[in-house]
C-alpha cells in the first residue's frame, strides 16, 4: 500500500510540475499537411546481382524501418538505342517488347512487383542519365522532346498494359536534375522540359493509363524555370498531383520557396515531396566510404534536416538512398554511390551488408508515421530543439518526435491541447551509442508530461495505439534474414545483413557468420532491445 501511495504521489507530482512549467505545447486543433509517405530511393538494378539480397533488404525497409514509399532510381536513359519508327505518336511494340523484356528492365518489373507483394505500391519511376545519342545524348537536341517523352510512356504502357501480370506503381520522374549541366539527366531548356512534360501527359491521358501521375522537376538550383513550366501547362497539371524537389546539406531555401511557390500559384492543393534528401555524405558519389556515418555527423544532422522540411510543409520524404549500389551517375561511368542506409562491405567483394545509424534514426519516425496521418502545431522555448507532431484522427495516435541538438541534456515540460486523452507515452531514442532503445513509458497527467531528453539525441514520443511497425509490446524485433543466391552466389558470394551493434562511426564492425549466443550478447547492449534470436543470416 505505502508503494501504491509513493508511485501514486510521484505521477501527481510529475503531472503538476508539467502542467505548471510547461515549455513546449502540441495542439491537435490546429493541423497542416496530411502526410503522403515516408521511404527512400532504391536502385532496382541491383536486383540483377542478387535478387534475393535485393528481397532481403527491402524486407528490413518495409518491416524494420517502416517504409511506406519507394523512388526506383536507374539509369542510363538510352534504351531506345535507335527510333523506335518515325512518329513519336504510335508505339513500334516489335521494338519495344523487345527492349522492356531485357534484364536491364526485368530488373525494375521484378523490384516493383516484390514491393507490390509487400502492399507496397506508393512507387515511382525515376530513370536518370543520358538520352540516347540520337537524341543528343547529355544535351537533349531541339526536336527530340516528343521522341524523348514517347520513350518515357512506352516503358509505363509497357509495364501497365503489355507486362502480364502488369506491375502497380504511381509516379513518373521522367526527368532527374536536367539543369546539372548533363551530369545526371539529360540538360534541356525549360521550354524544352515543359514539351516533355505535356507530351507524356498527353501519351498517359490518350493511353487509357489514369492511375500513373507525373512528377517533378525533381532538379538542381535551376528548378524554377522547369517548375513553371510545368505550372504554365494544363495538360501537365492534369496528370500532376505533386511536386518534387531536392536538397543536401543544412539548407531549407529550396524546400520552402517550392512550397510557397506552389501555395501562390494556380494550383495550391498540390503537394511538394522531398525526392532526395540527406545530409551530405562526403566523397559517397566517389565510390569511397563517409568518413562517419554516425548519428552526431552525419544521421543525427539528416534526421533534424527531414523534420525541418516536413515543418515547412512538405507532405513525403524520399531518402537517398536505400542501399549501396552502381550508378552511370554523375560521372558518366559505372560508379559505386555509398550513400546507402545499408552500406555495402566492399565494392569488390560486396557479400555482406550492414545496417548503418540512419537505419536506426529513421524509425524514430517512419515506424510510426503513416499515410494519412496529420501533421499538427507544436512550439517550444527550449533552445536547440527541433520538434515535428503527428496525429491520426482515426486511431487517435499521436507521434512527438525531435531532436535535442544541445550539448547538454533538457527537460521538456510538454503540454497537449485538443487531443484525446492519454494516460502514457512509449518513448524511443536514438544517440551515438543507442539505436531506437525504448525506454520506460512516460506518465501524462491532465495532459501534461515531463521528460528528460538526452543530449544529443532523436526522440519520439508515441500514445494511443501507436505501437511501431514489426514490433512487439516490448520493443523487440524478430529478424531472420537469409541471404545470397543468383549470379552474386554463383561467384561464390554471399550477401548477409550483420545485425549487431554499431560503432560509434555508425559502420557494424563484428564478423556476421557467428551463431554463437554469447558472441551475438557481447555485440554490445545498446541493441539489446532490438534483436531475438540466433545472429547468423545466410542463404545457406
Amino acid at each position: 500500500m505505502k508503494g501504491f501511495l509513493l508511485v501514486s504521489c510521484w505521477v501527481f507530482l510529475v503531472s503538476v510540475s508539467a502542467a505548471g512549467a510547461q515549455n513546449t505545447t502540441v495542439n491537435g486543433a490546429k493541423t497542416f499537411q496530411t502526410i503522403h509517405g515516408l521511404g527512400v530511393n532504391a536502385n532496382p538494378q541491383s536486383w540483377n546481382l542478387n535478387p534475393e539480397a535485393v528481397k532481403k533488404v527491402l524486407d528490413e525497409l518495409i518491416t524494420g524501418v517502416g517504409c511506406t514509399s519507394f523512388r526506383l532510381m536507374f539509369d542510363d536513359c538510352d534504351w531506345e538505342q535507335v527510333n523506335d519508327n518515325s512518329d513519336p505518336h504510335s508505339y513500334n511494340w516489335k521494338y519495344y517488347d523487345s527492349v522492356y523484356s531485357a534484364p536491364r528492365f526485368t530488373c525494375v518489373w521484378n523490384t516493383i512487383r516484390y514491393l507490390n507483394s509487400k502492399g507496397i505500391t506508393d512507387i515511382t519511376l525515376s530513370p536518370d542519365g543520358a538520352a540516347p545519342s540520337w537524341m543528343g545524348g547529355t544535351t537533349l537536341s531541339p526536336g527530340k522532346e516528343e521522341e524523348y517523352a514517347e520513350m518515357m510512356a512506352s516503358m509505363v504502357y509497357y509495364a501497365k498494359k503489355r507486362l502480364n501480370p502488369p506491375v502497380q506503381f504511381s509516379m513518373l520522374s521522367p526527368v532527374n536534375e536536367t539543369t546539372c549541366g548533363g551530369n545526371e539527366g539529360a540538360a534541356m531548356t525549360p521550354n524544352q522540359f515543359g514539351t516533355v512534360y505535356s507530351a507524356i501527359a498527353t501519351h498517359l491521358i490518350q493511353d487509357g493509363i489514369s492511375d500513373v501521375t507525373l512528377i517533378g522537376p525533381d532538379d538542381c538550383n535551376g528548378w524554377a524555370g522547369n517548375f513553371q513550366a510545368m505550372l504554365a501547362n494544363k495538360t501537365t497539371m492534369s496528370k500532376l498531383l505533386r511536386f518534387g524537389q531536392h536538397e543536401y546539406g543544412d539548407h531549407l531555401r529550396k524546400g520552402e520557396e517550392m512550397v510557397t511557390a506552389v501555395r501562390n500559384s494556380a494550383y495550391p492543393d498540390r503537394e511538394v515531396i522531398m525526392t532526395e534528401i540527406n545530409a551530405v555524405c562526403k566523397n559517397c558519389d566517389e565510390a569511397a566510404y563517409n568518413s562517419d556515418y554516425g548519428f552526431d555527423n552525419y544521421a543525427g544532422p539528416a534526421y533534424k534536416f527531414i523534420l525541418q522540411h516536413l515543418n515547412l510543409g512538405v507532405t513525403g520524404i524520399q531518402v537517398w538512398e536505400a542501399y549501396d549500389s552502381q550508378y552511370h551517375h554523375p560521372h558518366r561511368t559505372l560508379t559505386w554511390s555509398m550513400w546507402g542506409i545499408f552500406g555495402v562491405n566492399d565494392i569488390k567483394h560486396p557479400d555482406v551488408y550492414t545496417r548503418r545509424t540512419h537505419y536506426y534514426v529513421l524509425q524514430q519516425l517512419f515506424k510510426f508515421v503513416k499515410p494519412g496521418f496529420k501533421r499538427i502545431d507544436n512550439s517550444t522555448s527550449l533552445t536547440n530543439m527541433t520538434i515535428s507532431a503527428f496525429h491520426d484522427t482515426a486511431s487517435g495516435t499521436i507521434v512527438i518526435t525531435g531532436v535535442n541538438d544541445s550539448s547538454s541534456p533538457q527537460t521538456m515540460q510538454c503540454r497537449l491541447l485538443n487531443l484525446p486523452a492519454v494516460r502514457k507515452l512509449k518513448y524511443y531514442f536514438t544517440d551515438a551509442s543507442h539505436n531506437f532503445m525504448q525506454d520506460s513509458d512516460v506518465p501524462v497527467g491532465e495532459q501534461a508530461f515531463s521528460k528528460l531528453i538526452r543530449a544529443k539525441c532523436a526522440f519520439t514520443f508515441v500514445g494511443e495505439g501507436g505501437t511501431p511497425v514489426g514490433t512487439g509490446r516490448t520493443g523487440k524485433e524478430a529478424m531472420g534474414l537469409s541471404m545470397g543466391s543468383g549470379p552474386a552466389a554463383a561467384l561464390g558470394q554471399k550477401f548477409q545483413i550483420d545485425p549487431r551493434g554499431l560503432g560509434r562511426d555508425g559502420v557494424q564492425k563484428v564478423a556476421v557468420n557467428s551463431t554463437n549466443d554469447a558472441d551475438t550478447r557481447n555485440a554490445g547492449a545498446r541493441v539489446s532491445t532490438l534483436l531475438t534470436g540466433n545472429s547468423s543470416f545466410s542463404a545457406e
